[in-house]
């Protein structure tokens, strides 16, 4: 806060110094680098924060504010310089785009501390920004609007705070609004000041609630394991709320009583906290400080005749204390200066005369300065120490660019690290350690006292490389530096080649890895680049490949097609992604297509309405089962497969070798839910089941095992009934890559193969005693990769499929054939050496006790998992199980975000027109009290979602402002093959039926961009144009 604004003379007091003292604590001048340095060796006083908000709450003005108090800037820029924005595109659009830190000195009386500050983006774009601050801190400044209150992004970093364990500090800013734009009276300020802290108290309060549930659950299923076995009388009754009751909560809520709640507003300059003004009316009124701390903020109240301090001001409808000794002096303050009364017209001349005045003086000074600048260019230091503070910040911008602009040409990676423990020196040998290292798998393969300077190449996700510098972040500017004590936050050069996002560097291979960042923001925007010129593809390449490094939410792919795509979390981080490969990483043209929407196909139970929400009878089932045989009879369908009327597709191999039989089942959205977020722990799986089928021994953590079970688990709990009975037990494969979010299932009664849980039994090679035939578990592996590819690429657009179940419900071999023998015989020498390879490993089995193979030539052949049969069989299994998902009714999934959009009353109608236009599903609204500001949330296609805040700032001039996050993907519930078949739809929709179908519009698109068939009239009516100049 100013002092100047609270300050009063009076002689009377001698403790006057002292509490100058504390409100200047923060107001100092320029502060050297060494002075830094020597402060970072004091570890006790160092302090690590940053500054997390909604987008335009005001972080980077607050930011700059702290800036000037060190004098790296004016503070009369404070504000407008936005120091902390060093990128262009940041200074141009008005947001924070990438975290940016500055060391500053603060004293406290005797004592001296260093902040190093961490500013952050607000926008839910680039929310990974933010979990790579929060990571790096120990506490949080949370910015809250004074007008807007909690908005969706603050919900956000509160959450990400909480996840990280930091404590928070929040700042209640732009308070100006409060006087200048809504013009509300201390009393009316001072009641929706409670509402904000009330808000953010609430979601502290869910976050807490949360915690102490799923701990309380896991101490009620500890007493469950160990009463187990026990026979237990009665239904047991657990009494949630007793867990919450126990545990003290009353350190985590915002109370400006406690000290962790400040009032300022940014652009002015000033911020207070109720500690302040207690320590000043002690002074005045002779009143403990402690007291008035306790007593400031709450329901009390100021008796002016017996000069006590008196409980219920509510109650009694007096002024609170803190609007009393508080806010009445701020607006006292703003009506003075601010809302003063209008000028009258003499002063207005007069006004104007000064201000010309003024303008005519600089003009002078400034041809002055221009002549001075002519006669010697050298610039004194004694002459800099004179001049205003605005014109040496001015002048320090100018070198710092005229000395860039030789280094614009090289782009130099910096990681953003914190030491933890020890001295991190120049030059150093350190190892890195990634996300999915094991320090005791790495323990077991290093030899004993190895350190970083030997070379170790054996150890998966363990390098070592040398921290070439190391850097002090001042903001815009890099200080570097010789050594960092644990504490700080610094810059290290040198790691591009080991790091790729995010690693844990350290001396010794026994340190286990940080756990991964917790990001909000899930990339769902794709695009496909290409450069203009071919030959520059190489520069594309590694372009990408450092942004790739450079953002933590950017993911760089080449696809089966072999296009580059760059996936990004929304339109302006896509944005900001492209510009920095044009103008720093790749520096070249580039093609950019249009966003590529990503699409799923899925399969539904059959519907019980028609479009007309008509009830479907018998004849609707009879119809549909007459055009599957229609089809098949206009040769749709080959004579090699059957479909009947249960959905059960039966496909024979061209060899007649083979035939498998598959029905494909919806699964329940839960379980898709479920498949979908673990994915990390199915390719584990996966992993694991790969090693112990070629007889590798593995070592799995217990936390491996833990979530696995916890999978098995939670699927034995949602896949119940009596067509989902021993599923898990029979699960066969997940796809697509071995980890999607779609099942295989093995419903043969003949075939009893190995589970996908057997890393979890005891006993892992009980499979081995079964009697079952040789030539099926040969071609176990062709099955399970006709499913992946069918599951990769759908029938309806080529689009990965998801929530499907393949049952396979028949599978027949033939272990020998005529036709089989004749290929045999016009086998290639090389084929005829692999068969020989075979046999004699054969026969080795048999000599070693093994379990027998057959020894045939012929049967030999047949179960080569590489041969005919193995090829013919993958591509059957393809082609059935697209059959069977075209048997059941199809349906396309959408990606979809969570549109959250705040807006005044009189554009509220506007707001929801743009929604309609772009298949919004608005969910609710409801209005923030205290002011006209209305949130609505809905649900928004992504496909629909490209221009969408563009068109909405401009309907509603500006007063609407969306946040969209990736929530979910959804089914789309319009049938993309749809066509009228009962009497009450020809009626409602005529016998064309073409209204506007949104999920063949989506399935048209995407079959167009891939270069698919697409079923479409071009002419609609074939008639002769007609001219008005020869027909009139």
């Amino acid at each position: 806060m100013d002092a100047s604004c609270c300050r009063k003379k009076k002689k009377k007091r001698r403790k006057k110094r002292r509490v100058r003292k504390k409100i200047n604590a923060f107001a100092m001048g320029p502060v050297s680098v060494d002075k830094i340095i020597a402060l970072q060796r004091n570890t006790t006083n160092i302090r690590n924060l940053c500054i997390l908000a909604h987008v335009d709450h005001g972080k980077t003005t607050l930011a700059d504010s702290l800036v000037a108090s060190n004098g790296i800037i004016s503070s009369r820029l404070a504000g407008k310089l936005r120091y902390l924005d060093s990128r262009e595109d940041e200074q141009i659009r008005g947001i924070t785009m990438k975290s940016s830190a500055i060391s500053l000195h603060f004293s406290k009386g005797d004592e001296e501390y260093l902040l190093n500050i961490i500013d952050s983006p607000g926008h839910v774009d680039f929310s990974s920004e933010v979990s790579t601050a929060v990571r790096l801190c120990d506490g949080a400044i949370v910015v809250v609007d004074a007008v807007e209150g909690v908005c969706p992004q603050t919900q956000a970093v509160l959450r990400q705070a909480w996840l990280e364990n930091i404590r928070p500090v929040l700042v209640i800013n732009k308070m100006d609004r409060l006087i200048v734009e809504l013009k509300l009276s201390c009393q009316e300020a001072y009641t929706h000041l409670k509402k904000i802290l009330g808000q953010v108290n609430a979601v502290t309060g869910t976050l807490f609630t949360s915690k102490v549930l799923e701990e309380r659950a896991e101490k009620v299923e500890k007493k469950e394991e160990k009463k187990e076995g026990k026979n237990l009388s009665g239904d047991q009754v657990y009494d949630w709320s007793s867990g919450l009751e126990e545990v003290d909560d009353s350190h985590l809520y915002f109370s400006p009583d406690q000290g962790n709640v400040v009032f300022a507003s940014a652009i002015d300059g000033w911020g207070f906290s109720i500690q302040q003004f207690a320590y000043i009316y002690s002074e005045r009124m002779g009143i403990k400080a402690e007291v008035l701390l306790k007593t400031l903020w709450g329901d009390f109240y100021l008796d002016a005749k017996a000069k006590r301090i008196m409980k219920g001001a509510e109650a009694k409808g007096k002024k609170p204390l803190f609007v009393q000794l508080v806010l009445n002096n701020i607006w006292n303050l703003y009506e003075a200066v601010v809302t003063r009364r209008p000028l009258s017209q003499d002063e207005i001349a007069q006004r104007r005369e000064l201000a010309r005045q003024r303008h005519a003086d600089r003009m002078v000074a400034d041809k002055t300065v221009a002549g001075n600048h002519k006669e010697d260019t050298h610039i004194d230091s004694i002459k800099l120490e004179g001049q205003s503070p605005g014109l040496s910040t001015a002048n320090m911008e100018s070198l710092t660019l005229k000395d860039s602009k030789p280094l614009q040409d090289e782009e130099t990676f910096i990681a953003f690290a914190r030491v933890y423990s020890g001295i991190v020196k120049k030059g150093q040998r350190i190892f890195v350690l990634g996300p999915k290292y094991d320090p005791a798998q790495g323990l077991s393969l290093l030899p004993e006292g190895c350190s970083a300077t030997d070379c170790v190449s054996d150890v998966p996700h363990l390098s070592c490389c040398s921290m070439e510098s190391l850097y002090l972040l001042m903001g815009r500017e890099l200080e570097e530096l010789e050594e960092v004590p644990a504490g700080n936050v610094l810059g290290i050069g040198g790691l591009e080649e080991c790091v790729l996002k995010s690693a844990t560097l350290s001396i010794s291979p026994a340190c286990p890895p940080l756990n991964p960042l917790n990001f909000e923001a899930i990339p769902i925007v794709r695009v496909a680049i290409e450069p203009k010129h071919p030959s520059e593809m190489p520069k594309l390449v590694h372009g990408m490949r450092l942004l790739n490094q450079a953002d933590p939410c950017a993911q760089v792919l080449i696809q089966e097609t072999g296009e580059h795509v760059l996936v990004t979390a929304g339109e302006v981080h896509l944005q900001r992604c492209l510009d920095d490969l044009r103008e720093r990483f790749a520096k070249i043209e580039m093609s950019v297509s249009k966003p590529i929407i990503p699409f799923r196909e899925t399969v539904v139970r059959p519907p019980k309405v028609d479009m007309v929400n008509e009830e479907l009878g018998k004849q609707q089932k009879v119809a549909v089962i007459h055009q599957v045989k229609e089809e098949s009879s206009q040769g749709r369908l080959s004579d090699s497969i059957q479909v009947d009327p249960s959905g059960l597709v039966t496909l024979t191999t061209p060899n007649r070798l083979a035939t498998v039989g598959i029905r494909a089942i919806p699964l329940p959205q839960d379980v898709n839910r479920i498949l979908e977020s673990s994915s990390d722990v199915i390719r584990t799986l996966e992993h694991i089941n790969i090693s112990l089928r070629e007889g590798k021994t593995v070592d799995i953590s217990l936390r491996t095992l833990e979530a696995i079970a916890g999978l098995k688990a939670q699927l034995e709990k949602l896949l119940q009934g009596r067509k989902w009975r021993n599923a898990v037990e029979r699960i066969w494969a997940f796809g697509p890559r071995r980890n999607g979010p779609n099942i295989l299932l093995n419903s043969l009664n003949a075939y009893k193969r190995p589970s996908v849980w057997q890393c979890l039994s005891q006993d892992d090679k009980t499979y081995q005693n079964g009697t079952q035939p040789a030539a099926p578990r040969e071609f176990d592996n062709s099955i399970v990769n006709g499913f992946q590819l069918a599951t990769l690429s759908g029938p309806m657009c080529e689009e990965p499929l998801m929530g499907v179940c393949f049952s396979v419900e028949r599978w027949d071999i033939q272990s020998s054939a005529a036709s089989e023998q004749d290929s045999i015989k016009e086998d290639s020498i090389s084929h005829e050496t692999l068969v020989n390879r075979r046999l004699e490993e054969s026969s080795e089995d048999m000599a070693t006790g093994n379990r027998p193979k057959p020894v045939s030539r012929t049967e030999a052949v047949s179960a080569d998992c590489y041969g005919p049969v193995s090829g013919q069989l993958i591509a059957a299994m393809k082609e059935a199980c697209r059959h069977a998902f075209q048997a059941q009714p199809q349906r396309l999934m959408a990606a979809m975000y969570t549109c959250e959009i705040m807006a005044t009353a009189e554009v509220l109608g506007r707001a929801y027109g743009v929604l309609g236009r772009r298949e919004g599903r608005v969910l609710h609204e409801e209005m923030k009290e205290g002011t006209d500001m209305f949130i609505i949330k809905a649900v928004l296609p992504v496909a629909e979602s490209f221009g969408f805040a563009d068109e909405i700032r401009k309907r509603t001039s500006g007063l609407a402002s969306p946040q969209l996050v990736f929530s979910h993907w959804e089914v789309i519930s319009s049938d993309p093959y749809w066509v009228p078949t009962t009497e009450e739809e020809y009626l409602h929709f005529g016998e064309k039926a073409d209204s506007v179908n949104q999920a063949l519009k989506y399935m048209n698109a995407v079959r167009r961009r891939k270069g698919l068939y697409v079923e479409e009239k071009i002419v609609e009516h074939a008639e002769k144009q007609r001219t008005l100049g020869k027909n009139k």
